[in-house]
């Protein structure tokens, strides 16, 4: 019994730390360290999709631009020579 009234003792000290605490950590202190983890995994994985479509996007961009060389050149000589003009 009396180790039942501790722990509930135990439990109300931590909440009311956790509501003191709160103000002077942020808003991450609320959370548990499970779903901290939960968060920093999902932020993780939209990080390492988003280098991946950068990645794809390059790679557009790459070859895109060994066509314009191989086919047409020249559109590339005439933005030059805007760029000198002005």
């Amino acid at each position: 019994m009396a180790e039942e009234k501790r722990r509930e003792e135990d439990k109300k000290r931590i909440e009311e730390e956790k509501v003191n605490d709160t103000a002077l950590k942020g808003p991450y202190s609320l959370l548990t360290r499970q779903e901290l983890i939960a968060m920093m995994l999902k932020q993780e994985n939209q990080l390492s999709e988003r280098d991946k479509k950068i990645s794809e996007l390059e790679q557009y961009i790459d070859n895109l631009l060994v066509r314009v060389i191989e086919e047409a050149p020249t559109i590339l000589m005439s933005l030059n020579s805007l760029k000198k003009a002005v």
